[in-house]
């Protein structure tokens, strides 16, 4: 991103833009407003509230998320790549069908984020909580996820190359068939047996 960024426009002003590009943004709020659609990229937003926000589409590119509150939107559409959210409020986004690459999670909080039928390539979810998160059918293949994850629902999901094991899974919902090609840990194995219908003694 070049260092000679702009600052963003007024609120007023950014609720009509459907394209932002090198651009930096502090502070602002945008909470419960209705964005037709939305196009980010190069740019950094910092403690930028769109809580509550209905989107008809989204899609950032080469943006660098910090501190943004992002709970509780709606979008239709959710591309995104070359991404970073970072100590963000992710909790109750709702971003069905989503198209991610590239993407970092970082210290982020997600519970009861909802990413069905999703994709996510090349992702990164690190120390972030998405407890009672919603991945049924997502492809989160080879997607690294560290911190919480109980009770999330992965059901259907294509898991190959995902790695748990620095996750907590306690309460993970999948089918035995979702199991394929996960890599965890010793003792989350002991844990997951049950799917495949295991007796151990």
């Amino acid at each position: 991103m070049p260092e000679d960024s702009s600052e963003l426009d007024p609120v007023e002003e950014i609720r009509g833009r459907t394209r932002i590009e090198d651009s930096r943004a502090s502070g602002l709020d945008l909470s419960g407003r209705n964005l037709p659609s939305l196009r980010i990229e190069g740019s950094v937003l910092e403690n930028v509230s769109f809580a509550d926000a209905t989107m008809g589409s989204c899609r950032l590119r080469d943006v660098r998320l910090v501190k943004c509150d992002l709970s509780n939107v709606s979008l239709r559409g959710f591309e995104a790549v070359r991404v970073e959210f970072i100590g963000c409020r992710l909790t109750g986004l709702k971003a069905a069908e989503c198209r991610w690459q590239d993407v970092l999670v970082e210290e982020c909080e997600a519970r009861y984020a909802q990413f069905t039928d999703g994709e996510m390539k090349s992702c990164e979810f690190k120390n972030s909580r998405m407890e009672d998160a919603d991945l049924r059918g997502a492809n989160v293949e080879g997607v690294t996820f560290s911190g919480s994850l109980r009770k999330a629902d992965m059901t259907g999901a294509q898991m190959a190359g995902a790695d748990l094991r620095a996750a907590d899974i306690e309460g993970l919902a999948l089918r035995a068939e979702d199991l394929r090609g996960v890599i965890v840990n010793a003792g989350q194995a002991m844990d997951l047996v049950r799917f495949l219908g295991v007796v151990i003694r």
